[in-house]
């Protein structure tokens, strides 16, 4: 799923895994939209299988009690409806039209800041200053 998504949104996968920034963002929280993001990428690979709220947390490396807390919010705001599948006993979550029209304006805007950084930038040098800034994170993060 990780390489598929970075193959389909590469202007999303740059600034939600490159920038830990929720001022990227203009409408929503960095951490909300992630969530949105693997909803939304997880229906275009299998857009007839059921996410399962257990299988999401898997995905996203997080606690199921963590993500369910930031679905219920996501609910409230009308960008995700949490349903349970009676036969499996589990529940489930699928993005709303709402969350649908949010995510493409962000991702219009993620793709003018992205093209704006390459020309500005340059390929070559935007590369290297992410990479540089990856190793940076990692040890404020190794040092914790």
């Amino acid at each position: 799923m990780k390489q598929q998504a970075m193959q389909n949104h590469p202007e999303e996968w740059f600034f939600l895994h490159n920038f830990d920034l929720d001022r990227v963002f203009r409408t929503i929280r960095r951490a909300d939209y992630l969530v949105l993001f693997y909803i939304q990428t997880r229906q275009e690979t299998d857009p007839e299988e059921k996410l399962y709220l257990t299988d999401l947390a898997n995905t996203m490396g997080i606690r199921v009690t963590d993500l369910s807390k930031g679905i219920e919010k996501l609910q409230d705001q009308g960008y995700v409806r949490w349903l349970t599948d009676r036969d499996a006993g589990r529940t489930y979550v699928e993005l709303t039209s709402k969350a649908v029209e949010l995510m493409a304006e962000e991702q219009q805007y993620m793709k003018r800041c992205y093209a704006r950084m390459q020309a500005e930038v340059g390929e070559e040098e935007l590369r290297r200053t992410v990479n540089s800034l990856q190793k940076i994170l990692q040890i404020f993060k190794e040092e914790r």
